[in-house]
This record gives C-alpha cells, structure tokens and sequence, in this order.
C-alpha cells in the first residue's frame, strides 16, 4: 500500500458523478479520496457557490452567469441535467443540486478540501474567506487561484490558511531555484508540463520538498501516470478516476 500519497477527488469527479455536487463527493470519499478538489463562484447576491464554469448552461437545466443569479435561483437547477456516467447512465432529474461552500462544509465537517477561486475578485476571495472562518475550516482547507490577485486578497485576508503557488510563483520556483526567497505558499498544484515544460521531474519534485513545499499534480486519469507520479515521490495526484487511483494505491473502499 503506498501510504505517503494524497488522492484528490477532481470536482469530486466529472466522470464517475455529477461534478462539484454532493453525490460526487460522497462517491469520492466512499472510493477513498483524502481531498476534495472544488471550484466556487459568487452568486449575485455573494454567496459562494461550488462550481466550476462561469455559464451554468454545460452542468445545470438553465442559461447565463452564475454570477446574475442568486444562490436560491442556482439551487433550483438540475445539477445533472446534461451529465451521462461511463456506463452510459445519465442522472437527469434526481434532484441534484448545487452547494454553497457552507453547506459543503456543513454537510462533510471533516473533510479536507482544496478550493479553487474561479473569479478574479476580491470580494470573491473575501467571501471564500469568511466562509473558511465562519465554519471554522482554517486548518482543514487549501486554498488556490489561477488569478494572482485574488489569491493575494485571500493571503491578506486570511494568512493562516495555507495556499497553493499561482503561475508567476511556479515560474520562480522553477528557473530561479536557489535565489528564490522563501515562498509564501505550501503547494504547487501543476500539470506535469507547461508550454513544453516538464514540471513533473524528480529534481523539481525534490527541490519543492526541501523548501517544505508539497507537489501536487493534476489531471491525472491513467494509471501509468499515476505510477510515474508515485515513484517520483510527489505528494499527491488530483483525479477523475478516484476509483482507479485508490485501488492503485492499495485503498479497500470506504476505508478512509
């Protein structure tokens, strides 16, 4: 059994269940995931919903931003409405809906998640922060942005909580190495290239962890990758297939 690996449930998954819905997520967790991968939006009137897209028209029974709705108006859509399993199932119609990041953390209060910010706001990252506050989660979440400022409004708001890298921060890591100061987040959450660049290598793996730095690679769906990953000695793998990665690693399910 590989012990030392954290498997992160992609959106809970985006092929085995509706995504970034609670049937995902307990799915995820029953096959023995450690972290929910999530995405949140805000909603028009500044709630922090889990989703991944700016449009609700590929998951949900509806047309425009979720931005211009309202948590109430978001939560009376079909959140499996256009979703199909790979068995050919479809979960139209069965009453799945989207979360706030609230309920989230009230309906699985002992779960690790990893949020990712998808508005380039501060109020948005303000709003992720109370959330995490609020519900007492500062020591149970991981928070990441692929906008930099976001990200920064978040830190500044709430510095205990740890953060992955944003882009310019990988870069750094990568090309500066020994004459970069010491970084300001804990995670590198990355694909394994980027425009051509190999990010997934032993000494890059080996120089984040001696800055205390975890690694963390995603979107990983095929076991041979999921094995190079391993014996490259990174800190965990962001999945779809939590089904395959758990039995990968020697995980029974529902044993976490």
């Amino acid at each position: 059994m590989v012990k030392n690996i954290l498997l992160y449930a992609h959106r809970g998954s985006t092929l085995l269940a509706p995504e970034n819905t609670l049937l995902a997520f307990e799915m995820a967790l029953g096959f023995g995931a450690d972290v929910l991968e999530i995405d949140v939006r805000l909603s028009r009137d500044g709630q922090i919903v889990v989703i991944h897209d700016a449009m609700i028209d590929r998951t949900c029974n509806g047309h425009g931003k979720v931005c211009d709705l309202t948590l109430t108006q978001l939560k009376a859509l079909d959140a499996a409405h256009h979703f199909t399993d790979l068995a050919g199932l479809s979960y139209r119609g069965q009453n799945i809906r989207l979360l706030s990041l609230t309920e989230l953390f009230y309906q699985l209060p002992d779960t690790a998640i990893n949020i990712d910010i998808k508005d380039n706001s501060a109020k948005a990252a303000y709003a992720v922060a109370d959330a995490i506050e609020m519900a007492g989660r500062q020591h149970k979440v991981n928070v990441g942005s692929f906008h930099a400022q976001a990200l920064a409004h978040f830190r500044r708001r709430l510095p205990t909580v740890t953060t992955a890298a944003t882009q310019v921060e990988v870069a750094k890591l990568y090309f500066m190495r020994n004459h970069y100061r010491q970084p300001v987040f804990q995670y590198l959450q990355i694909p394994m290239r980027y425009k051509g660049i190999p990010l997934a290598t032993k000494r890059f793996v080996a120089h984040a962890a001696q800055r205390g730095i975890s690694s963390v690679f995603w979107t990983i769906n095929h076991t041979t990758t999921m094995n190079y990953l391993i014996e490259l000695g990174v800190n965990g793998i962001v999945t779809d297939r939590i089904d395959l990665a758990a039995q990968l690693v020697g995980r029974e399910p529902g044993s976490v």
